[in-house]
């Protein structure tokens, strides 16, 4: 027990550390913007070394694209109820990921996702990580749902839910975050519920 409680105590100190060295970079990437802002500014700004940054992210993109919330995606799907509606469960999901990077620092959160869908090696990024989220959350819903773990049906509604949240971010750019995101995601998996009725396929019950 005292090991997993310092190897808590280890992951929470990381957390904080890479959490300060992204606020600073996108700080100056507010300032600058994205080409025109280095490692070595970023580094320079938090106080490490080049050195260090690269401890904590492997390249400028990945300060970025990081957020606190990936190494426990996998755990807020598996505390979802296994018996709610799907569309629960997928907006409760994101309510859990998305929710707290936006009541924390909404301004922060609009800038990170206007560069993830405006900068092309961003977005590039974006869709490599976002497959990676789709193979994640097929694999739960096989597992908790008795799907067979390669059942197209299921890949593809999980490419589809990763596409709704694309939809939202980029509409939440667009007008420059006055809407709320939280309901244009909410909308969005709606609307994705609702087109699966029209066109006859099974939909997860809203």
């Amino acid at each position: 027990m005292p090991q997993q409680r310092g190897y808590d105590l280890r992951g929470r100190k990381r957390t904080r550390t890479r959490l300060m060295i992204q606020g600073e970079a996108m700080r100056l990437i507010a300032e600058k913007g994205y080409e025109n802002t280095t490692v070595d500014d970023i580094a320079y700004a938090a106080a490490i070394s080049p050195r260090t940054f690269f401890r904590y992210f492997p390249t400028k993109e990945d300060v970025v694209i990081w957020d606190e919330y990936d190494p426990i995606v996998p755990d807020l799907f598996d505390a979802r109820p296994t018996d709610e509606p799907l569309v629960e469960t997928l907006r409760g999901f994101l309510h859990e990921a998305l929710g707290g990077l936006y009541a924390r620092d909404r301004d922060e959160l609009l800038l990170r996702a206007r560069l993830l869908t405006t900068v092309p090696e961003l977005r590039a990024r974006l869709r490599d990580d976002q497959r990676t989220g789709e193979r994640q959350m097929a694999e739960h819903l096989a597992r908790t749902r008795g799907i067979p773990a390669d059942d197209l049906g299921v890949q593809v509604l999980a490419a589809a839910f990763g596409a709704a949240i694309i939809v939202a971010l980029e509409r939440w750019v667009e007008d420059d975050g006055k809407s709320d995101l939280l309901d244009l995601l909410d909308r969005a998996l709606e609307s994705l519920a609702a087109a699966m009725r029209e066109l006859g396929a099974p939909a997860p019950p809203a």
